[in-house]
């Protein structure tokens, strides 16, 4: 399989369906024509459903043998960040092979999966034709953006097209130390996400005359201040407390990050050993505040009347808009009654259940190339499109196998980087993942209501 999906990821890496956010980048029609034509081949129909001119998804059901058995899904995206060229070592959209890995924007995020998912379908289908249960794949424009032109478009308007029971996705598949076997991570939930906009308001005023001036750009820049220094309450959820378990560290360290008194202390110190677990446990433990776009005045020499925040709120299991806005008011303090906040975008937090076959058929392929590892449920501190399936009753994980190579850290600092790269190891991996969990996932099934597959 190795030999058809290293030129397809090598097409769509190419292919620069580069989102910037705006409704008319992304252009992941370019990848979706590259996809039909790879299904094509194998004699399987796509259909192309486009939100607006050039932003397309792409879909292919094969219809299960039973009414009544559950539906699988493979989705992916094609739609990548953009690269700054300079800061690469060569063409972030060169799609190369070399050193044992393909190189380019979109190889780990998540490119590699979606070539990999698409292989491993057709590739199934072509040995199987069919299972007892619908298998579709699903291939969505605009995930870096929130998937309003994806995902959550489909969801929302062509829900009988594209729905399921089962999915997996991204997110998962880094390895992580563990005491007794090393882990590797399977997401199964994403924190909540609010995006929200503070504006302050001043008086417009010559810059020539600032004294006891009522400059919104000096009460933005310590809202500011008092919004990135403010510490919210840990709460220490069940996901969390399940994660630390499979960490490898000792009694002293395991109590410190189950412990709110000592956790903040013990990050500091795990994160010069490792930043990639310090930040993600930072992450799962509270809701976080991330002030990110920042906008005051519009000339040199007016004092401004207006200055806007644009933060990040990402929330745990639990907790909604009114809890943020109560954190919010606490950082600000006697700064709050000078801000008007208004909600951008809000999505609650979303978990799935581990007990499933599809968790099972994971672990039981995982068993096959790692024995001695384990899968480890995991919280994801982003948002993927699995939150649109979620919410509609589907269980969906982030999960794949990666080579030994992608640890925490090291999918984290790939992840959007600079010289974005997969191994060929891994690309296997993956393949064989997907190829295989058809067959594993509704033999299970069928294995467990002691019918035959």
């Amino acid at each position: 399989m190795m030999s058809k999906v290293v030129p397809l990821i090598q097409e769509l890496i190419r292919n620069k369906c580069v989102n910037t956010g705006a409704p008319d980048s992304g252009h992941e029609i370019r990848s979706a024509t590259t996809l039909k034509k790879f299904f094509s081949n194998y004699g399987l129909d796509a259909e192309i459903l486009e939100s607006r001119p050039g932003r397309a998804s792409l879909i292919v059901r094969i219809p299960g043998r039973d009414s009544g058995a559950p539906s699988l899904m493979f989705m992916g995206h094609m739609d990548v960040v953009p690269a700054v060229a300079e800061h690469w070592s060569s063409d972030p959209f060169s799609g190369d092979v070399r050193g044992g890995y393909v190189w380019g924007r979109g190889a780990v995020d998540m490119l590699n999966i979606t070539a990999s998912q698409a292989v491993g379908f057709a590739e199934a289908y072509a040995k199987y034709e069919n299972f007892p249960g619908d298998l579709i794949f699903l291939a969505v424009a605009d995930e870096e953006a929130s998937g309003r032109l994806g995902a959550r478009w489909l969801v929302e308007n062509h829900w009988e097209k594209v729905k399921t029971d089962y999915c997996i996705t991204e997110g998962g598949g880094f390895c992580i130390p563990g005491k007794k076997h090393p882990g590797i991570a399977v997401t199964i939930g994403e924190k909540g996400v609010l995006w929200v906009r503070l504006t302050a308001r001043g008086v417009s005023s010559h810059g020539s005359l600032p004294y006891c001036s009522d400059n919104a750009a000096v009460k933005i820049a310590k809202a500011v201040y008092r919004l990135n220094a403010h510490k919210t309450r840990m709460i220490l959820t069940e996901e969390y407390r399940d994660f630390i378990k499979h960490l490898d560290l000792g009694g002293v360290s395991r109590l410190a990050l189950g412990n709110t008194v000592f956790l903040d202390a013990y990050l500091k110190s795990l994160y010069h050993r490792n930043a990639g677990l310090a930040r993600h446990l930072h992450a799962i433990s509270r809701m976080t505040f991330s002030p990110n776009v920042i906008n005051a005045g519009q000339k040199l020499n007016v004092i401004p009347d207006e200055g806007i925040i644009e933060m990040d709120i990402r929330m745990v299991k639990g907790q909604n808009v009114e809890d943020a806005y109560r954190e919010i008011h606490k950082a600000l303090g006697d700064l709050a009654s000078q801000f008007k906040i208004d909600v951008i975008d809000f999505f609650p937090s979303n978990v799935s259940p581990v007990e499933t076959p599809l968790f099972d058929a994971s672990q039981e392929i995982l068993g096959g190339v790692y024995p001695e590892f384990r899968p480890v449920p995991n919280i994801f501190s982003g948002v993927t499109d699995a939150r649109f399936f979620r919410m509609k009753g589907a269980c969906v994980y982030g999960f794949t196998i990666f080579d030994r190579e992608m640890t925490f850290s090291e999918y984290s600092r790939l992840l959007h980087g600079t010289d974005e790269r997969i191994s060929l190891k891994s690309l296997e991996y993956t393949c064989d993942y997907f190829f295989r969990l058809p067959e594993v996932f509704f033999r299970r099934i069928y294995s467990a209501e002691n019918q035959h597959f």
